[in-house]
Order: C-alpha cells, then sequence, then structure tokens
C-alpha cells in the first residue's frame, strides 16, 4: 500500500517537470526524425525494412534516455535531503527504490508511444498489431538493466557530476550500440565494440523481429548478454544503494 501511494507521488512530482516532458517525449521523437533517413538498403531477400528498423532504435533510445536520466532525479534528491528525509517517513528504503525504478519505468513508455506514433502516421511504418506490441514489449521490458544502471549511478555521482556522467552513457551506449544508425553500417572494429554493448542485443531483438529471419540460437545470445548485464547493473545498484544507506 505504501509503494503504491509513493510511486504516485513519484509520477505528479516527475510529471509537474516540464523540462522531463521534453526530454522524454520532444527529443527522442525529433531524433528519430532526423536519423529515420539512415537505414539504407536493406539485404535482399531478408525482408528487411530500413524505417521500421531505424524506429525500433530511436525507441529504445527514447526508453534508454527516461530510465537511465532517472538516475539524475535520484542525485538531485540526494543533494537537497529529500531522501534522508524520505527514510523517516515508515517507507522502507527498498520501497523508495522501487518507487524510483517504476517511476521511471511507466514514464518511459510515454517516449516509446510518440516514437510510434511518429513512425506509423509521418513515415507511414505498417506493422501488425501483434508486430507493434511485440517491439513495444521488448524495447519496454528490455529496459530494465539501464534503469538499474540509472539508479547506480544516482547513488553514486555527486548532483553536479550527474548530468554530464548521465548523459555520456546515454550517448555512448546510443550511438555505438546502434540505436541511432544500424551496427551493420560500422565499420568493421566499432561493429565489435558495438557487439560488446546490451543497447546492441536490445535494439537487435527488434530488429531481428522486424526482419524475420532471427535464429532461435541468435535471440537466446542477444538474452544472455542482456541477462549478465542486468545482473551487473543490478550488483551496481544494491552496492551503491547500501553505500548510501551505510551513511
Amino acid at each position: 500500500m505504501l509503494t503504491r501511494h509513493y510511486l504516485r507521488f513519484e509520477l505528479r512530482r516527475l510529471r509537474r517537470d516540464p523540462k522531463f516532458v521534453v526530454l522524454t517525449v520532444a527529443m527522442p521523437a525529433l531524433l528519430y526524425l532526423m536519423f529515420s533517413t539512415v537505414g539504407g538498403p536493406g539485404a535482399p531477400g531478408a525482408g528487411y525494412a530500413p524505417d521500421a528498423v531505424v524506429m525500433a532504435g530511436m525507441a529504445c533510445h527514447g526508453v534508454l534516455m527516461v530510465t537511465v536520466t532517472n538516475g539524475v532525479n535520484i542525485a538531485l534528491d540526494r543533494n537537497i535531503g529529500w531522501v534522508a528525509q524520505l527514510r523517516t517517513t515508515p517507507l522502507r528504503a527498498t520501497q523508495i527504490v522501487i518507487g524510483k525504478g517504476v517511476s521511471g519505468l511507466l514514464l518511459s513508455l510515454l517516449s516509446l508511444l510518440a516514437v510510434f506514433l511518429i513512425g506509423g502516421t509521418a513515415h507511414g511504418i505498417r506493422l501488425s498489431a501483434t508486430q507493434w506490441l511485440e517491439i513495444g514489449a521488448i524495447t519496454w521490458l528490455g529496459s530494465l538493466p539501464f534503469a538499474l544502471l540509472g539508479m547506480a549511478l544516482g547513488f553514486l555521482v555527486s548532483p553536479t557530476t550527474s548530468g554530464p556522467t548521465v548523459m555520456a552513457c546515454v550517448i555512448g551506449m546510443s550511438a555505438l550500440g546502434g540505436l541511432w544508425v544500424p551496427a551493420r553500417l560500422f565499420p568493421e572494429t566499432l561493429q565489435h565494440v558495438s557487439e560488446a554493448l546490451p543497447t546492441n542485443h536490445w535494439v537487435h531483438l527488434s530488429q531481428a523481429l522486424l526482419e524475420g529471419g532471427a535464429s532461435v540460437m541468435s535471440e537466446l545470445s542477444d538474452l544472455a548478454v542482456l541477462g549478465g548485464w542486468t545482473v551487473g547493473f543490478a550488483l551496481l545498484a544494491g552496492f551503491a544503494f547500501r553505500r548510501e544507506v551505510s551513511r
């Protein structure tokens, strides 16, 4: 009961911040409009749809921006003493963390829907209802490791460095992970770098669905890499949280 009330409170706080709405909805949508013509021709016979592939990448970028940027809010709350104040309430520390994380995940749906809306209207992308739902589910549920990363950064970095640190993470993982431009267009060396990043395997799940030629082993490999990064970011977030609580 307390967790639900706190979650609603966090959502109201974020909703009142117009800058956050611009970052979560307008920025990814504008970037999608900019990069929507970069996909290039598809592989013959592969069912490749460049516009839809770019849309899938930008949807991931928008959700990534929301979930990781949520860490900035945690850092700012620490700076003004809000986190310490919350710990004087009946809320347990884990409830505070859950409320912060879930609020970011819920708000990321706004960015996801905005990119999908532009793809379906401005670019005339035609997918079946099942494909829209599957790509949406992959994009949203696959953002869990990045939500954990955002929370870890929020507890680890100072308020003055949280903004640059978070944006460096978002831009680096988006650009090198193939969210802005498909990784297949990268030079060979950068392709190897991209394959080591969780964002590459995250977006590949959606791209493979659009291409219609993904193997079970490829999907399992993507899920395994994402799972490994999720465990790593969870451990990092747990360490950062315990350090904050012990102060």
